[in-house]
């Protein structure tokens, strides 16, 4: 146990350093976006913050259903799953938080962060908030599991699928990349691919190993008496 948790946290600190360096050596190497920078980080962040989580949830499925067993090894399975959680919510608080100093818009914390409180357009805004809260929520209970107990712990990683729902409702309907081809080809395939996960979860039953016939002890011959 001390070993998986290690590796689970060793694999969220190096995406949670990834993800902020990848962004800085960017904008070094990419053309200066002007005064509309702030609004092309939050469009970036908060589709690969779409991607991050919907891999860290069909990572979860794949692996809960043990579909992947003798495959792929299941501590670097839920490291992986773990790790991407952590920088989707990361990722998702970005896409947020970067649209306060944006010249453009007028957002505030309570509109970004209180739901259904933003003054554009509240209710697909809304889909947003409660998506990054119910991650959030999913992605920590790792290390509270104990605490709540595997019952409780199950419940809530449920919540991950409404919250992967929330989140792409929320791109579809608000995001200014919605319509553009790449983008809907992402939305389309990874919904495809999440609904094979989910199926393969609900639906295959890992193999069970029969045990060995025992078999009978011999039996020494009886003398015969001459």
């Amino acid at each position: 146990m001390k070993t998986l948790v290690l590796t689970v946290s060793v694999s969220v600190a190096v995406g949670l350093i990834a993800g902020a360096a990848v962004p800085l050596v960017l904008s070094f190497s990419l053309p200066s976006a002007g005064e509309h920078g702030a609004w092309y980080a939050s469009r970036a962040a908060g589709l690969v913050a779409y991607l991050a989580l919907w891999l860290s949830l069909a990572g979860g499925l794949l692996m809960s259903s043990a579909w992947f067993d003798g495959i792929v090894n299941r501590a670097r399975l839920l490291a992986a799953h773990q790790a991407l959680g952590v920088v989707g919510v990361a990722l998702g608080l970005g896409h947020a938080l970067v649209l306060i100093p944006d010249g453009w818009t007028t957002f505030t914390l309570g509109d970004l962060f209180v739901p259904f409180a933003s003054y554009y357009r509240p209710a697909e805004s809304a889909l947003g908030t409660i998506s990054l809260y119910l991650a959030a929520l999913v992605t920590f209970s790792f290390w509270f599991r104990n605490a709540i107990g595997p019952t409780t712990w199950r419940w809530v990683h449920r919540a991950s699928v409404v919250a992967y729902v929330a989140a792409l409702w929320h791109g579809l309907t608000i995001g200014s990349d919605a319509g553009s081809l790449p983008v809907r080809v992402l939305y389309i395939a990874t919904s495809f691919l999440l609904i094979a996960a989910l199926t393969i979860r609900l639906t295959y039953a890992r193999p069970r190993k029969s045990a060995p016939a025992r078999v009978p002890p011999s039996r020494a011959p009886t003398a015969t008496a001459g």
